[in-house]
């Protein structure tokens, strides 16, 4: 079910699916929430699954280029929770999502259950900055489908990329956001969101229990940032897909499911 809600004067979309305990689930760079269609398919036989489209993206509105950053997005989020009336939730963030999954744990601890960190970061270090710029300063200058197998061959691993050719021709043909392209400025927002986004100092706050899935094969978000992060987070676990590009929880889709479902119902009922 899609509803709508109020953040600060920006209409925010979701999507509402299952029964039980509430997880929200956060998208990354340039995607809508429909990207989350694998997971929620598992995700909905345990958890009442809230899958906001961030600003910019999907269903949601598309403000100007200067309303973005990390803790925009997050407080879109906690909008979606008061909107639904619920106090707190499980939290899992994919990339750019993870960064704002971090924010709320940190910045809103009292609506945080727990906390898995997927193929995300604390900061922007050189290669990852440089990616990002890369990114943000091509989407409007390459026609789509050339952007599109860019940030494909970024994004899967190498060995996924070999072997799985006919799949990401398909998901190149059948892209769940095609029929509501992301506008090229709010995706450079959405750039410039990450580039200013570094909560390292302040992860050592994080009190919700914290998975960090990641792959060691990710071109994109450098392994050290990684761990720095899980260095950085108290107690925090790491599951660290051997072979895995930053898509690992597509590519090894019910690995991923099993592994973060296993992790958010240890943590559930408390």
């Amino acid at each position: 079910m899609i509803k709508k809600c109020n953040s600060n004067g920006v209409t925010i979309a979701y999507r509402d699916y299952g029964q039980g305990e509430p997880l929200v689930l956060i998208m990354g760079l340039g995607a809508s929430s429909l990207k989350w269609e694998p997971h929620i398919q598992e995700y909905e036989k345990h958890f009442r699954v809230l899958a906001p489209d961030n600003r910019g993206a999907g269903l949601s509105d598309k403000p100007l280029a200067e309303q973005y950053s990390i803790a925009d997005m997050a407080a879109d989020v906690i909008s979606v929770l008061d909107a639904e009336g619920v106090s707190s939730a499980h939290v899992n963030g994919i990339s750019m999502g993870g960064a704002i999954a971090q924010y709320l744990a940190v910045h809103y601890p009292e609506r945080v259950r727990s906390v898995v960190l997927t193929n995300t970061f604390p900061r922007c270090n050189v290669s990852f900055r440089r990616s990002i710029e890369f990114l943000r300063d091509a989407c409007d200058q390459l026609d789509g489908r050339t952007f599109g197998r860019i940030v494909q061959w970024i994004v899967y691993s190498f060995a996924f990329q070999d072997a799985h050719e006919d799949e990401l021709l398909k998901a190149e043909a059948n892209d769940a956001d095609a029929g509501n392209p992301m506008p090229a400025y709010a995706y450079k927002a959405q750039c410039n969101a990450i580039l200013g986004f570094d909560e390292r100092t302040n992860l050592g706050k994080i009190a919700a229990p914290v998975l960090v899935v990641a792959g060691d094969s990710d071109l994109f978000v450098p392994v050290p940032l990684t761990d720095e992060m899980v260095q950085s987070i108290p107690g925090a676990e790491l599951f660290m897909v051997r072979g895995g590009g930053h898509v690992q929880h597509w590519e090894q889709l019910e690995q991923y499911n099993r592994v973060t479902t296993d992790f958010m119902l240890k943590h559930s009922g408390k």
